[in-house]
């Protein structure tokens, strides 16, 4: 039977208790309110990060596989096949330590002999020199005749080259370079005495169209367009 039904008084007691537990239920339920908003703007903070990151994946994936591929990719040979070339930038310079390594790679292609890798100096020579100097290469070695080093020396003979300073003038793209060369003969025991020189080119990097195996050769489109070597000292003869 209810307090009504006694028709009993509510007391400022009951009051109290009742206010009490009122007061104790809305302050449980703001909590859950707060708890489920503060979790809803993590969730919605997760997706909305992942959706960014997806938009921009989404984004260069479209821009890096919807772009043309340049006219000069693709170079289709006599042969009917299709070789991957790229074209290079022209360039000053890359730097003293970047041009200092080209002029030195430059100068041993050039200077040293071995019979079982004057292809490969021939091949890095066509593509590190310009028109005068490639053709005073070929002039040099006779490359491609009778009297080519390959065919009347062989492997009975062999030139190491050291190069000992690099001096550069970016500004000119001018290089003076001393180097020493050292002949060996197969037939003999010691090497022969090293004679040094000192070498004066000009250089620059081109604008070049290399296929994949060139760029492993000449990446950075490095070329002479000058060179000249004489003797470091009087004594042991002029230029060359």
């Amino acid at each position: 039977m209810s307090r009504a039904d006694k028709n009993e008084a509510i007391t400022k007691a009951d009051m109290a208790t009742f206010q009490e537990e009122r007061q104790n239920l809305e302050t449980d339920l703001l909590d859950e309110v707060l708890k489920s908003r503060r979790v809803a703007w993590w969730v919605a903070t997760g997706l909305g990060a992942l959706a960014g990151v997806a938009l921009a994946v989404t984004g260069f994936t479209m821009y890096r596989y919807s772009q043309p591929v340049p006219a000069h990719m693709l170079v289709m040979n006599s042969d009917g096949s299709i070789q991957q070339v790229s074209l290079l930038t022209p360039q000053s310079s890359y730097g003293d330590v970047a041009d200092t390594y080209w002029v030195s790679t430059f100068i041993r292609h050039y200077e040293s002999y071995e019979f079982n890798t004057a292809q490969a100096d021939y091949d890095a020579i066509g593509l590190m020199a310009g028109p005068d100097v490639a053709e005073d290469y070929q002039k040099r070695y006779k490359w491609g005749t009778k009297e080519a080093m390959d065919k009347t020396v062989g492997d009975r003979k062999s030139v190491k080259v050291k190069v000992s300073s690099v001096i550069l003038d970016r500004e000119t793209g001018i290089a003076t370079v001393r180097f020493s060369t050292t002949e060996k003969y197969r037939t003999r025991g010691a090497d022969e005495d090293p004679q040094f020189w000192i070498a004066t080119l000009s250089y620059r990097y081109d604008n070049m169209e290399l296929t994949a195996a060139q760029r492993y050769i000449n990446p950075a489109g490095f070329r002479v367009y000058s060179y000249r070597v004489n003797a470091e000292s009087v004594a042991s003869g002029g230029g060359r």
